[in-house]
This record gives C-alpha cells, structure tokens and sequence, in this order.
C-alpha cells in the first residue's frame, strides 16, 4: 500500500491536529483517546462527543458501544502501531484511526544518524506506519504532510541534494518530516504469490478489436506459468470486444483473467495494486510478446540478482495503400548494441512494455510516478536509476506496433532529472565501450570508402565519368 504525501503550507500541528480530529466527528460519537490528551479531550467533550480516555499508550477496548474515532496521541502512536494494531482492528472493527506522526525514517533524520550528529530518531518511519496499515487492513483515507527542509546535516549543497533525491527515489515518503493521517478500514493486503506473473494490459479504446485481440492471444501462447491478466479499462469504457476475446482465450488455462476498473489516471496504480504476482510486466494493446517472452526474463532473474529484466524489442511499422489491406512496412530492432545504458532508456521509452520486475527486490520503490495522474512513461529511467537491469539482447522477443516516437501512457516521458546509484568502474567502462564502438565504426566507413574507391580506380572509364560529371555539376553551379 502506498499513499502520496499532500504537500501543505507549514502547519502548527496542535491546532491543525485539533481541527482535523473534529472534522471526523458529529456530536454524539464515541471517541476513544490513547495517550494523554487533555485539551483534546475538552475540545472534543465542547463539540458533544462522548470521549473515553485510555491515558497509558496501550489499546483496551472501552466499556460500551464501540467507539466511532480511534486518536492515537504521544507514545501511544508508535506503540500501538507496532504492537497492537491487530487487537485495535478486531475491537474496533469499524473505527477510524487519526494519529499525527513525526517520520524516524525522513531524510534529515537518516542523514543526521549515518552523520553521528543526532542519535536516531525514536517511532516508527512512514514507510513502516504504511507497510503495518495495510497488512493488519487499513488504508490512509487523508494525509497532510509537511517536507523535510534541507541544509541542516552540514554537508556540502550538492551531496546532500545527491543523498535526499536518491532516498527519495527509492521511497518518497523519506521526503516527509510530519504527518497528520486519517486512517479507514479497508481489506488486509494479500502476500504477493511467489513466482507469479501479473501482466497489466491497458485497454486503450482507440485501438481496433482486432489489434487488441492479436495482443491477447500471444499472451494466451506464452510459456510462462503461473500467469494472471488484468485488464485494465478506464471507467465508461467498451470492453465488450476484450471480454469476447479473452472468453475464447481463457479456454486455452494458459492465464487468469480479471478486470480492472478505475479512473484514467489512476488507472496503473489500481491494477498494480490488486495484482498478486511476485513478478509483473506492463503491457498496451499496441504489444504483441512471443512465447518465450516472458519465461526468458522471469529465468534471468531466477537465476540472478537483478530487480528487473529487459528484452530487445522490435518496433513495428505499418504501412498501407489505397484499397489495399494494411501490411508490415518496417520492423526496426531496438535498443542496438549488446550493453543497456540509461540514454537508450529516454531515446526508447517504449521498453517499459518489454520488461519484468521482481517485486520482492525493489523495496518500497514507487512502481507509478508522482503527482496527479502518475503512470509509467518514465519508468525504465527511474529503474535503471537505483537497479541495474538484466538486458536480454541478441533476437528480439516482443513487439510494440505503431510510429517511432508514440507516446508512452498517454503522456510524453518526463525529463530525466534523476539521480543515479552507480558505480564508477560502471561508468568508466560504458565510456570506454562507446569509444571504441565509435572507433570500429569509423574505421569500417573509412574501409568501406578507401574500398569503393580502390574498385571505381580499377575501372577507369567510371572513375573518369564520375569526375567529368563532378566537375560539370560544379561549373554549372559557378555564375
């Protein structure tokens, strides 16, 4: 489960935190305190609630009717959230949990415990708050964070900037210092299912039937097993077609279908989160995967310690006359050589439809983007920035259809303005190929030119008509 941090103006977090827990509440509701809190229980008592007071940080179900509001407050946050979660979910099955936390996993506190100038920071990190809410069945319903400042470790500018985006790019919520949350009960989160396959296929409604039928059935030929489906469709949209076809398909028990429905630009996140596999791909109806597509990458990082596995693609050109049927124009290989570097991954977004991740090996990194709307278009690049991939070149094993240059999710991929984990004989080595990539391909234009010349020479009628000719066009050109 994750929840994006709502960035807020500076906020005095006992008025705000007041005013917060009396929005959730009408007169008459039963609140139940955990932890000292004095003026909030005058506060709630005024607005007409019944308040049950527990001042010791750990949870016992109050005589009567259940209570309506959990606030958790002090020492009582992270005992309970540690601790007592499960017993606080059983008694008080439908309650809302409102608690504000101070982040022991931000950045300014890791930086300043790895730097010895603060000890560590006592509680419970976000991340871990997040990781326990969902197992035990809950999900943040509202979260007001307030960021970290920078410039408080005595590091120089820059290093510290290199730290905090790296932290922040493994796990966004090091970003936060401060948080209020509304906490709501929802379903336990399932165990991803080890050595599962979700493949996320987004519908998009103006690709023809057809296409999206091609798609389905090289995922109903594929090699790979165990392997689930999700359909993913924006709400509204006509899946009559898709379900005809994965129908005809699912008689094959070569996959297990589902559909996805959620609102356009939630839609990635949705299907990632009810997706059960240890291992996941993400598809569009543009993309049609060979049968040892996915095998292949799922053994590479079976047998290896990478998060994530990349194929060689091919990009798929359709042409057409008029009348005629529509028909393969190019069939371009993509990315070239047999290295994959972080500059290919911006030139051929496209490579987010030919990978998979192991779910397990990339901690709380944020599978879709930041803000309003996130999806995947620049995956591949923040990736590749903290996890080296696997690259699987040689024969391409996947193809995506449609003009070089189509956009990704709907959306053009976001400038790369990432930092990376790398090391140095890493980056030394990559330079030191591309230079004498460069060189033997000089040398090759230089032979194959010193080699035709040699030829037109040991044929001297052309040699003399191709420089009679040489010489005509530049007289013509001369006024």
């Amino acid at each position: 489960m994750s929840a994006r941090p709502e960035a807020v103006a500076p906020f005095d977090a006992g008025a705000r935190w007041t005013a917060l827990v009396l929005s959730r509440v009408r007169a008459g509701a039963v609140v139940c305190l955990v932890g000292e809190a004095k003026p909030l229980a005058v506060a709630l008592r005024a607005h007409g609630c019944d308040v049950r007071e527990q001042p010791g940080p750990g949870w016992t179900r109050p005589e009567g009717a259940e209570p309506a509001l959990v606030v958790l407050t002090g020492d009582a946050v992270a005992h309970v959230l540690t601790g007592g979660l499960e017993v606080l979910r059983q008694d008080a099955p439908r309650a809302e949990l409102l608690f504000c936390l101070r982040n022991a996993g931000s950045a300014s506190a890791l930086l300043e415990t790895w730097l010895g100038t603060a000890p560590a920071r006592a509680g419970i990190s976000e991340q871990g708050m997040l990781r326990r809410l969902s197992d035990v069945g809950y999900r943040v319903a509202h979260r007001e964070a307030q960021p970290g400042a920078p410039g408080n470790t005595g590091l120089a500018t820059d290093t510290e900037q290199a730290l905090r985006a790296l932290l922040a790019q493994l796990s966004p919520s090091t970003q936060v210092e401060e948080g209020l949350y509304v906490v709501v009960p929802d379903a336990p989160a399932r165990a991803l299912e080890p050595g599962l396959l979700s493949v996320v296929l987004t519908h998009d409604p103006r690709a023809s039937a057809a296409t999206l039928d091609e798609a389905l059935f090289a995922l109903a030929c594929q090699e790979q097993q165990p392997l689930e489906l999700l359909l993913a469709a924006s709400e509204g949209s006509d899946l009559s077609a898709a379900q005809a076809s994965l129908e005809r398909y699912a008689t094959l028990g070569t996959f297990q279908p589902r559909t996805v429905r959620a609102p356009a630009g939630e839609l990635h996140a949705e299907a990632l989160r009810q997706a059960r596999g240890q291992y996941v791909s993400l598809l569009d109806s543009r993309c049609l995967v060979y049968p040892r597509h996915y095998a292949r990458l799922v053994q590479a990082l079976q047998q290896g310690g990478a998060a994530w596995a990349v194929s060689r693609s091919f990009r798929t050109e359709w042409a057409s006359t008029s009348g005629a049927m529509p028909y393969v124009g190019s069939k371009e290989p993509f990315p070239l050589g047999e290295r994959l570097e972080v500059d290919q991954l911006t030139l051929h977004p496209e490579l987010v439809h030919a990978l998979v991740i192991d779910r397990t090996r990339i901690g709380p990194f944020p599978l879709t983007g930041a803000g309003q709307g996130a999806g995947i278009a620049d995956l591949t690049v923040r990736l590749a920035a903290l996890f080296v991939p696997e690259f699987l070149g040689g024969i391409a094993s996947c193809e995506v259809r449609g003009p070089r240059g189509a956009p990704v999710d709907g959306e053009a991929p976001a400038s790369p303005e990432h930092w990376l984990l790398r090391s140095v004989s890493a980056w030394t080595g990559a330079v030191g190929q591309a230079r004498e990539e460069a060189l033997l391909a000089r040398e090759f234009r230089h032979r194959l030119v010193d080699g035709v010349n040699a030829r037109l020479h040991s044929i001297p009628w052309i040699h003399d008509t191709l420089r009679a000719l040489a010489d005509r066009l530049k007289s013509d050109r001369t006024p």
